[in-house]
């Protein structure tokens, strides 16, 4: 009983802790900036959108809902893994939907047709190279706050700082939404 009372402050102060250090410390999404998200992403049929750092899921949950599209969180806090884990569980999208237990930098994302973040500029500014290198041509990358910097982004949405991108061969090109 005794190393359970040592082992939960330690996962707790963990699961703050060591996120900041990957791809910033929790801050979930706003709901209105989630459906914008999702909105932004034009989820069709055979779409993958995968949320980095998925926190508490509401992303994937929104987007599941709203489309009939497969959904992945990746999420390196067990707490809020376990809890995504459980609401995905619960929800109507659980057929489609997966979080791993992962550091992103360290998973393959040439399966991703969309990507959606909010972490920190740091993160965003290393994910570039990853998405060049593994994202397939035509991606749509959706980020929250933080621009990728070097890209032209085919939508910026001053209101609520949401940045919308379209890979094209291993480079973001810009243009518009419609």
């Amino acid at each position: 009983m005794r190393a359970l009372w040592l082992a939960v402050p330690i996962a707790v102060a963990v699961s703050i802790v060591f996120p900041a250090f990957v791809g910033g410390a929790y801050s979930p999404t706003r709901r209105r900036v989630v459906r914008k998200m999702v909105e932004y992403a034009r989820l069709g049929p055979g779409d993958v959108l995968v949320d980095l750092g998925a926190g508490d899921g509401r992303i994937l949950l929104e987007a599941g809902r709203r489309y009939p599209v497969r959904v992945v969180g990746i999420e390196i806090d067990p707490l809020r893994w376990a809890y995504c884990r459980l609401r995905l569980w619960l929800s109507p999208v659980r057929r489609r939907a997966a979080v791993r237990l992962a550091n992103f930098f360290d998973v393959d994302l040439s399966f991703a047709t969309v990507v959606t973040f909010y972490l920190s500029q740091a993160a965003a500014d290393r994910l570039r190279a990853k998405f060049e290198a593994e994202l397939p041509d035509g991606a749509r990358v959706v980020s929250y706050r933080r621009p990728v910097r070097g890209w032209q982004p085919t939508y910026h949405d001053e209101e609520d700082d949401v940045y919308v991108y379209v890979v094209r061969r291993g480079r973001a090109e810009g243009g518009g939404p419609s």
